[in-house]
């Protein structure tokens, strides 16, 4: 805790500096609009138009005195392709593009998109028949249409929870439409203060509870909608307001009109979800529970090597950015995001398995839960330890004591075998377990924390001595090791909720009775097969 209240203390004290050199600078004296620059635009279109995979070529360590070729790992390289090999020749490299387009019309995405189209033109094909085009136009199915658009999810848990919120945000839509219109018996000043009230108190639960947006935010639109039209028939007259096809109603019927409306596209966008088969929440949580963990082994396999260069100090300059220090910086910090947005998505998928039907067992959404939070709790401690290293590159001419102490922690360092990656193999092994729902291997177990201290004090008694402990290196590299042993703890327990979900491949044969009466009664040895 003091480390990390010290942490703050100077990542405080960094942003007061930057805020009063800015000031010093002149740049706060004037107002201008501040836009992304050309190179920062170029950035955004091109990732947008390119794989994220980094170049394969081999970059030099510039900041090295001698000449230094390193050669990246796989990691930061393209994925392979099991069914092709890299493209030689020009021929080969344009099959590639071709096959980048059936892979995009061939993607989930796509299929929900033509899954929407259907659904929509299910009832758009209303309009184009001429026996049903003017009931079309006069019952206002575009209404219906729209929602059909808007209202579809991919997973049948978000559809069913969309198609309750929607219907229901209707129906007190409908009622609070009642109430501005006829409290004022219609007259205009009144009814836009009133529907301003209550365009204020819906835009509060909004913000309160953005959970319930969808509710508050259909029952916003379909008060405007249907308040806006009465106002427009007054003002305009009826003859006119009639003019499009459309008869005017007044707002005791235009208001179930509209639920009507909303109610029957919901449904035909309930149907196209579970027809031609469902797409739940269920199986898209437990791919994305795959997702996380593979993310969650590539971000520790960055912290590792991260640390382990902030260690012997083979990461070269920070500030250069083909040094393997920043491009790890990088790898690590766009993995974080990543991961961060996809735990929220499991949340979010969690919460929605609820709403979907359950056919057969239940699902055990509280041991998805579990290994959720399990998992962001790894990605904490994980994250700790890459920002406590950083503390040992810290260099303060003004400490010559502290920067002896840190030179000789990094000569013993290096001398000390630092590789340990059983951990970065285990989440991999729990990734495809849960992606495809194979079981375990046997006997797999939580790698044992990395006991750097134990080694160290073996070379050199006195260099973790309590007498250093008012140096920042020295409290980084212990809160490193707790935490180091906290994602231990916790790998212990994904591991045994993980084996629950899918099993383990385990042929052995366990003898719980040998009496005689059991062998006499059973055919064989009583036993069970795991």
């Amino acid at each position: 805790m003091e480390f990390l209240l010290w942490s703050s203390g100077r990542a405080v004290l960094d942003l007061v500096k930057f805020a009063d050199a800015k000031v010093e600078a002149g740049t706060m004296k004037k107002k201008r609009l501040i836009t992304p620059g050309t190179k920062r635009v170029t950035k955004w279109v091109s990732a947008a138009l390119s794989t994220e995979d980094s170049s394969a070529d081999h970059s030099p360590d510039t900041s090295e005195s001698t000449v230094v070729t390193i050669q990246i790992g796989d990691a930061y390289q393209k994925s392979k392709d099991p069914e092709h090999l890299p493209p030689t020749s020009a021929w080969q490299r344009f099959g590639n593009a071709i096959r980048a387009i059936s892979h995009i019309l061939g993607s989930q995405e796509s299929a929900f998109g033509f899954r929407v189209a259907c659904a929509t033109l299910s009832i758009g094909i209303v309009a184009f028949l001429r026996d049903t085009q003017a009931f079309f136009i006069q019952q206002r199915l575009v209404w219906a249409m729209i929602m059909v658009s808007i209202g579809m999810t991919v997973t049948a848990g978000a559809g069913v929870f969309g198609f309750v919120g929607r219907v229901a945000g209707t129906v007190i839509a409908m009622c609070t439409s009642y109430l501005i219109w006829y409290i004022v018996d219609g007259k205009m000043p009144g009814v836009i203060v009133l529907l301003f009230a209550f365009t204020f108190c819906e835009t509060y639960f909004v913000l309160k509870y953005p959970r319930f947006t969808v509710i508050a935010l259909i029952s916003m639109v379909t008060q405007v909608l249907v308040v806006g039209y009465e106002l427009q028939v007054q003002k305009v007259g009826v003859q006119v307001a009639q003019s499009s096809g459309q008869p005017a109603y007044p707002l005791y019927e235009l208001a179930p009109y509209r639920l009507a409306c909303v109610s029957g596209g919901m449904l035909v966008a309930f149907i196209w979800t579970f027809f031609p088969f469902p797409l739940t929440a269920r199986s898209q949580l437990r791919k994305d529970l795959g997702a996380s963990l593979y993310l969650l082994a590539n971000y520790y396999s960055c912290v590792h090597t991260t640390v382990r260069m902030r260690l012997d100090g083979s990461g070269g300059n920070p500030q250069d950015k083909t040094s393997p220090e920043r491009r790890l910086d990088k790898a690590r910090a766009q993995v974080f995001t990543k991961e961060l947005a996809l735990l929220a998505g499991l949340r979010q998928h969690s919460a929605f398995t609820k709403w979907e039907p359950t056919l057969g067992g239940k699902f055990p959404r509280q041991k998805y839960d579990t290994i959720i939070q399990e998992v962001q709790n790894i990605l904490n401690y994980m994250a700790l330890i890459s920002y406590a290293s950083s503390i040992l590159q810290y260099d303060d001419e003004n400490d010559p004591e502290q920067a002896s102490w840190l030179k000789t922690f990094g000569q013993l360092v290096r001398s000390v075998d630092l590789t340990s990656h059983e951990l970065t193999s285990t989440l991999s092994l729990l990734s495809a377990a849960v992606t495809h729902g194979n079981p375990l291997p046997p006997y797999l177990q939580a790698p044992e924390p990395y006991k750097l201290s134990a080694k160290l004090e073996a070379i050199d008694a006195d260099i973790l001595n309590i007498s250093h402990i008012a140096e920042p290196g020295y409290a980084a590299f212990a809160v490193m090791q707790i935490a180091s042993s906290l994602i231990s703890d916790d790998m212990g327990k994904l591991i045994q909720n993980v084996k629950s979900l899918v099993g383990e491949v385990d042929f052995s044969f366990h003898i719980i009775s040998s009496s005689d009466d059991a062998l006499e009664t059973k055919a064989g040895p009583k036993g069970k097969v795991d």
